[in-house]
């Protein structure tokens, strides 16, 4: 069993085509997988069937936060892809990253973005952290 402190835990392949790009349109009709802990069967339900897959002892936990648009695509000065997903923002302006690739998104490097409203946007690397994550502005 992995340990589910473990960042490596969540890391998982996902076809892209399975991620939704916007809500449902009836909100209720949302896909939900269903774990039976005791049998360990798994269900694919729908949202509308919440009430009854609740026990009257289950804790419901509500999660109201708003999600960022964190992933940014774009590319390096030599053409190649890149990406930078956005984590931790910072009272300077500065954000904890992931970057792709790696190897290639060293300090000073830059990712070009699509310009959005005739602007163009760029991030910059500014440091390459400990655990292999990027400070970038």
């Amino acid at each position: 069993m992995l340990d589910p402190t473990a960042l490596d835990a969540y890391d998982f392949a996902l076809p892209t085509e399975q991620i939704a790009q916007r809500p449902a349109e009836r909100r209720d009709g949302s896909r939900m997988l269903v774990l039976d802990r005791a049998t360990g069967a798994v269900e694919h339900r729908r949202f509308a069937d919440l009430p009854g897959v609740l026990k009257a002892d289950d804790a419901l936990v509500l999660n109201d936060t708003r999600v960022v648009p964190a992933r940014l695509v774009g590319h390096r000065p030599t053409g190649g892809r890149a990406e930078v997903f956005l984590i931790d923002r910072h009272d300077d302006g500065t954000w904890t990253a992931l970057a792709r690739p790696g190897r290639k998104l060293r300090p000073g490097a830059l990712v070009l973005l699509p310009a959005l409203e005739d602007a163009a946007l760029e991030v910059e690397v500014l440091a390459l952290e400990a655990d292999g994550r990027r400070r970038v502005r």
